[in-house]
């Protein structure tokens, strides 16, 4: 954004009523939790049907992804001295696709965003955008294996199963994904992305047969999370299970698991902030009802009318994915955009990338953004449901406009714990209910 547009958003102010408070609530969801992390990574490591052919000597490449996955430091550490404790040499590398802006210095910095380091994993990071080709799908794109995961004795994956933002089918995120994604870096994730949702819903298994019968890959450790965004379970997968029904009963069990929104209709979100440590998409949507791909319908569920988005989160390393997703938006959240990282993925994307880092309506300061959604949301300002979230990922306490109290008190799963003031500083900032950068005493 250059210096004139900046001038000129500063001076635009469309005013309209706001909510003089907010109601704060929490939702409890059926959430089973892992409380012993590394104690059930090793329980199922060592019953896993591919423990056997791990030697004495091997080299072991241990692939973990670029998604804010819960406990992913300590999983990872875990899968490492299991791997040392059978007598093998493991290293790690980014299975990742094209993130960290396609290229290794860029993995390795994303992997350490996530605590994946050598110290804290106990185990080198090795990372290359360069890799080997080793099939092709009939009818489909070629596949591809990071040459360091190739040139090892085996390979290990960690990922965590979940709906995906993109598209929906039996197979979504997940260890058969990463293994076409993530190990195929962006050259792997350029050639699947070019065939769209069909592409995925057509192709991820058969895939995953071909890297089965042709790759040292011999299988993985799928994590399902609860709504809180905790790990719930863990599971082994042998090479031969990836992209088969067992893999798609775990995404169905995560789907039953995942976070939604309580409220069927909605007229504003206001979201503190996206990012790609929340969502492959910067806000999962899954929960906001929206999925803005070219050709692919909307369900809108939840049905909302206008989102507005504050910032991007320190994590996301300036990608604004998702961004487009949204409404109106704040200088403060353009300013932050890193284009390259946000348009090599975007990009990389194909299809799925084409509406999702458009620019919203950006206005200077929060005040004056949610003032524009009020006056676009399609009610009357003083009639609008308000609905507040810090992320599309955690969505156990939210905060809401006054008129929907009795929707929540109708509902056994959500509770009033207070009421507070929307406040801002003299410039408009927010101070309540979030205290946002750039507001009088903000961090």
């Amino acid at each position: 954004m250059n210096e004139r547009m900046v001038s000129q958003v500063e001076g635009l102010n469309y005013p309209a009523p706001l909510p003089a408070s907010l109601l704060q609530i929490e939702q409890q969801f059926d959430a089973p939790r892992v409380e012993d992390i590394p104690g059930s990574v090793r329980r199922v490591f060592r019953a896993s049907p591919f423990v056997n052919r791990i030697q004495p000597g091997m080299q072991v490449a241990v692939g973990a992804g670029s998604r804010g996955v819960a406990n992913l430091p300590a999983i990872v550490r875990t899968v490492v001295e299991e791997v040392r404790a059978l007598g093998a040499d493991p290293f790690i590398f980014p299975a990742m696709g094209s993130h960290g802006g396609a290229t290794a210095e860029g993995q390795i910095e994303m992997l350490a965003s996530l605590g994946v380091t050598p110290d804290s994993v106990g185990a080198e990071i090795r990372a290359t955008m360069e890799v080997k080709e080793i099939g092709r799908l009939e009818d489909g794109p070629p596949l591809y294996q990071d040459v360091n995961a190739a040139a090892a004795d085996v390979t290990l994956l960690i990922n965590r199963v979940k709906p995906h933002t993109d598209f929906h089918g039996d197979l979504e995120s997940g260890l058969a994904k990463m293994m076409v994604i993530g190990m195929g870096k962006d050259t792997g994730a350029q050639a699947m992305h070019v065939y769209g949702a069909r592409g995925f819903r057509r192709f991820l298994a058969p895939a995953a047969r071909i890297y089965e019968k042709v790759t040292n890959v011999i299988g993985g450790i799928a994590l399902i999370e609860n709504a809180y965004g905790e790990t719930a379970e863990c599971h082994a997968l042998d090479v031969t299970e990836i992209g088969t029904q067992r893999e798609m009963a775990l995404l169905e069990r995560a789907r039953a698991l995942m976070p939604r929104l309580p409220f069927g209709a909605i007229d504003i979100l206001v979201i503190k902030e996206i990012g790609k440590n929340f969502s492959g998409t910067g806000m999962d949507t899954n929960v906001v009802g929206r999925i803005m791909i070219p050709r692919m319908p909307e369900d809108h569920k939840p049905d909302v009318a206008v989102i507005v988005v504050l910032d991007i989160a320190e994590e996301s390393h300036g990608n604004a994915a998702g961004i487009g997703l949204a409404n109106v938006t704040t200088l403060r959240a353009v300013k932050r955009i890193d284009w390259v990282a946000t348009y090599t993925n975007s990009v990389t994307s194909g299809i799925f990338g084409m509406q999702r880092v458009h620019v919203p309506i950006t206005m200077a300061d929060d005040r004056r953004a949610l003032m524009v959604a009020a006056r676009g949301c399609g009610e009357p300002a003083e009639q609008a449901r308000w609905v507040w979230i810090n992320n599309s990922s955690k969505l156990r306490q939210l905060w809401v406009s006054p008129n929907l109290r009795a929707e929540v008190e109708a509902n056994a799963n959500l509770r009033i714990v207070g009421e507070t003031p929307l406040r801002f500083d003299e410039r408009g900032f927010l101070l309540q209910p979030w205290a946002m950068p750039g507001a009088a005493g903000a961090g």
